[in-house]
């Protein structure tokens, strides 16, 4: 077997295998089709996506170093909501990057209570109120180490599936950073999501 015949096989081989990563773009935008709520009130549907909760800063993480234990860090962080069905977040402290993955939660009455992606009915007034699939209403929040936070203003980024120079499947924004007061799991949903009132 000739040099050319090799090496085309083994770029075959390596393109069966990243194809899928470029599919989903990175191990956080994978399809899951939404539904938003732009400011006009007008309904998108989008199946690539991310969307950005906030920058916080003075976050207090507990992480455990070698020789001394369980200790608190404070960081800069932001925080985003992604289509793989979590919340990330990322930042640094004076002892380097830091990362988490909150949970998310529904806050009823001053109690918090877990929720999963596939809990939720829609999310709206740009990430402070969730909907569940089961009729609760409530505050839309996340628990980083023990301490629930808000987002800030809902910011979608959506992303369109293309072909790359090599043929393999890629990812790229088509939408970035675009304010949304709502984001729905069904069309009908977010017709619902649409009509709730927004704090200014």
């Amino acid at each position: 077997m000739n040099r050319v015949i090799r090496i085309s096989m083994l770029l075959a081989v390596l393109m069966a295998f990243t194809a899928p990563v470029f599919a989903q773009g990175s191990r956080s935008v994978i399809e899951r089709k939404i539904w938003y709520v732009d400011g006009n009130k007008r309904i998108a549907e989008a199946q690539y996506w991310r969307i950005f909760l906030g920058d916080y800063q003075a976050v207090q993480l507990r992480r455990t170093f070698p020789g001394e234990g369980q200790i608190t860090v404070e960081a800069g962080m932001n925080f985003q909501l992604l289509s793989s069905g979590y919340i990330e977040g990322n930042g640094a402290s004076s002892r380097g990057r830091v990362n988490s993955l909150p949970r998310m939660q529904i806050v009823i009455n001053g109690q918090p209570d877990a929720i999963l992606i596939d809990d939720i009915d829609y999310i709206f007034d740009y990430g402070t109120k969730v909907v569940t699939k089961d009729g609760r209403r409530g505050d839309f929040q996340f628990l980083v180490d023990g301490v629930l936070m808000t987002p800030r203003r809902f910011q979608i980024t959506v992303f369109v599936q293309s072909v790359g120079a090599f043929g393999e499947p890629e990812l790229n924004p088509s939408i970035t950073m675009l304010p949304i007061p709502a984001v729905a799991f069904s069309r009908e949903a977010a017709t619902r999501a649409s009509q709730e009132a927004i704090t200014d």
